[in-house]
């Protein structure tokens, strides 16, 4: 077997090296939601399925369910960081959504000053 000491053994491996926007979309985004979202709504507020409206707008129906998440994740605010001891909530008396202090804790702030 020959070798080649000075040779590099893997000549077409380079090393990484951050680049700027490394990790960031290449292309744009192939929908314009700003444009269809306005539209989403009103065919959803009309009483259209997933299926119908995803048809209308000529989209697939798993991408029209994606947006959809998407938005409700956006609309309900779970994108805000919770500390650690920190649990979101719905009230056992009242139903009114609250952030919990603790994770045993079920009554929203006024329903536990009321039996408290």
């Amino acid at each position: 077997m020959h070798t080649q000491p000075d040779r590099d053994p893997a000549p077409c491996i380079r090393a990484a090296s951050p680049r700027p926007g490394a990790g960031r979309r290449t292309r744009p985004p192939r929908i314009d939601w700003s444009r269809l979202d306005p539209e989403v709504a009103r065919l959803r507020a009309g009483g259209l399925s997933n299926r119908e409206t995803a048809r209308r707008l000529n989209l697939n129906v798993k991408t029209m369910e994606t947006r959809l998440r998407h938005l409700r994740l956006h609309r309900a605010g779970t994108h805000a960081t919770l500390r650690t001891d920190e649990v979101r909530r719905t009230c056992l008396n009242c139903d009114a959504p609250f952030i919990a202090d603790g994770r045993f804790l079920r009554l929203c702030p006024t329903c536990r000053t009321m039996f408290g």
